[in-house]
């Protein structure tokens, strides 16, 4: 399942500040992210130095998959060595970033192992928390990841992975 969202919203460091209109400066720099759930069906969420709430996203290192740069992503910004139950599962989000540049992120629904605990190893990210979507819904700093959220946790619900709980 693979769904494709339009992003805006206030300017941040490494988030969303406009809407793709296909006319970009060029072709879309490729990132990858992961909202990363743990077996109670609580989600990661990172907080930004300039506090906002986000999920763990990047760029893709060279001739690194969407998949493996998500799940890097994720061990660095939080610490969490996650698995992705689904790989054949994702979505897509474009955005212009703060920098003027189009962006491109594939975003996979990974798993934590029980008991994982962030251990934030980036100045840019000094907190981290599992926590409900709901909690999550309420924390997240942009529409765009809130929306993302609620896509992955419909698409996912019922199906055993842990999804529901909204």
């Amino acid at each position: 399942m693979t769904g494709t969202m339009r992003l805006g919203g206030p300017p941040s460091p490494s988030d969303p500040v406009g809407e793709t209109d296909g006319a970009g400066t060029g072709p879309s720099i490729e990132g990858a992210g992961g909202v990363a759930f743990d077996p109670g069906g609580r989600v990661l969420v990172i907080r930004q130095r300039n506090g906002s709430w986000v999920f763990p996203k990047g760029h893709l290192d060279p001739g690194e998959d969407h998949l493996a740069a998500a799940l890097r992503e994720v061990e660095e910004e939080a610490g969490i060595e996650a698995r992705c139950a689904h790989p054949d599962r994702s979505w897509s989000t474009d955005y212009v970033n703060d920098r003027g540049e189009p962006r491109h992120v594939v975003w996979f629904r990974l798993e934590a192992p029980a008991g994982a605990v962030p251990r934030m190893r980036e100045a840019q990210f000094p907190e981290g928390d599992f926590v409900t979507p709901d909690e999550a819904l309420r924390r997240l700093s942009f529409a765009e990841d809130r929306a993302l959220l609620r896509r992955i946790v419909d698409a996912t619900a019922g199906a055993g992975t842990g999804g529901g709980g909204r």
